[in-house]
């Protein structure tokens, strides 16, 4: 299981939205949208079940990703 975070998302993103997007990379386990702090960009942790080379591809895939009309990036969290 790899953990991935996603910033720069839309005010107005979901966890639905989120997990809908990455399903398309692979099995989603959880989606947890953090709003604190500044609530107009929110940031998504995503537990997802792949392999560790799959997650650096999706990272890899995704950083500065213009999606839901934010420039999102990506980063692999390490436990």
């Amino acid at each position: 299981m790899e953990e991935i975070l996603l910033m720069g998302l839309s005010p107005t993103t979901t966890e639905a939205e989120v997990r809908t997007w990455l399903s398309s990379f692979g099995p989603v386990l959880s989606v947890d949208i953090v709003r604190e702090g500044d609530a107009k960009a929110p940031v998504a942790v995503v537990e997802m079940d792949i392999t560790d080379a799959q997650a650096f591809r999706i990272v890899s895939r995704i950083s500065n990703y213009w999606h839901d009309g934010s420039l999102v990036s990506a980063r692999l969290l390490v436990r």
